[in-house]
């Protein structure tokens, strides 16, 4: 077994727990279905995973491991999206050539430069790394949320994160949309931004779930 097809298997794995679709039937369809062939049996004799009442459960070092390459993985997308605007239709397969060649050093450097997103493109979660949990940054982020731009300073919106949908409509009809340039015009004793000739007067939990591109 081919480290590819472990971590094809892993990947598998992980998303369908994502989806609550963690049983032993489902999964082997899958991984047939990637690998045209099944490799549960050798993935159990490499300690990655267990079967628990007709379950798949990854077991610590398989969690380990997959919690990694999905990191990697959705970390890549943002990158790819956010920094280099790379197009959606090659997203998943620039992602998946990039998943298997970032160290964990290089990975923790995308993940800083990046503000630490906590979701990719697809509203998918990010595991977090210890990059995430240190105060010391190791590179000033290019992309942060918009409390953090400076008043007077421009920044591009490059993507909202809420599941909020009343607070993304309202926000799109001000105009704030990925790819628009914002100006931070106050923050106390309330947020003010600008959209082109607009100010808008926004709260601390909104303007945080909007994350913006620096113009630096």
């Amino acid at each position: 077994m081919s480290n590819q097809e472990i971590d094809e298997i892993l990947e598998i794995i992980w998303m369908k727990k994502e989806k609550g679709k963690n049983d032993l039937c489902a999964i082997e369809d899958d991984i047939k279905r990637e690998c045209r062939k099944n490799l549960i049996a050798e993935m159990q004799t490499k300690d990655l995973l267990q079967i628990i009442s007709g379950k798949v459960e990854l077991t610590s070092s398989g969690e380990k491991e997959a919690a990694s390459l999905i990191r990697r993985h959705r970390l890549a997308e943002r990158l790819l999206l956010d920094v280099l605007e790379t197009k959606n239709d090659q997203l998943e397969a620039s992602a998946c050539e990039f998943e298997h060649i970032l160290s964990e050093e290089v990975t923790a450097a995308i993940c800083t430069l990046l503000g630490h997103p906590k979701e990719c493109p697809h509203g998918l979660a990010i595991p977090p790394g210890q990059c995430c949990e240190k105060s010391n940054a190791i590179l000033e982020s290019v992309v942060s949320t918009l409390d953090k731009v400076a008043i007077g300073e421009t920044a591009v919106v490059a993507y909202i994160l809420t599941r909020d949908h009343p607070r993304l409509h309202k926000l799109m009809s001000f105009g704030i949309t990925p790819g628009v340039e914002i100006k931070m015009h106050q923050k106390f004793p309330s947020y003010v931004i600008q959209v082109e000739e607009t100010q808008i007067a926004l709260e601390k939990e909104v303007v945080r779930s909007i994350y913006v591109r620096r113009n630096k």
